[in-house]
């Protein structure tokens, strides 16, 4: 199933989420997920992130983290930020070299997550 944002058909449904992760490249940023999918995440972080790099992402998900790298594929100022405080950003990432193991496990969390806030709205 695909969904439609802004015109643009998505490959893999998405999750609203809050992971905390971390990012790196030349330096290591801490990131929070506030988006997830099999194929890709939305990051909140302190630092606008260049559009195409490839970095290494952790997410802190229990009871290791899953590493992979990512492509920037789009990043922008984050308007639902506080005002008065350091500015946010908001950066689209690709998975690129998730391994079998790790996307497994992904996949594991993303639907026992949709399950649970599914079982959540019940009455």
């Amino acid at each position: 199933m695909t969904e439609e944002r802004n015109g643009v058909r998505r490959k893999a449904p998405r999750l609203p989420t809050r992971i905390e992760g971390s990012l790196r490249g030349r330096t290591q940023k801490g990131v929070t997920i506030v988006d997830l999918s099999l194929t890709g995440c939305l990051v909140r972080c302190g630092s606008l992130l260049d559009h195409g790099a490839i970095l290494d992402l952790d997410l802190h998900l229990e009871p290791d983290p899953i590493g992979t790298k990512v492509r920037v594929t789009e990043a922008s100022l984050d308007g639902a930020a506080p005002p008065g405080g350091p500015p946010q950003y908001l950066a689209g990432l690709q998975f690129l070299g998730l391994s079998a193991r790790e996307e497994a496990r992904l996949r594991r969390f993303f639907e026992e997550e949709r399950r649970r806030r599914g079982a959540d709205t019940s009455p």
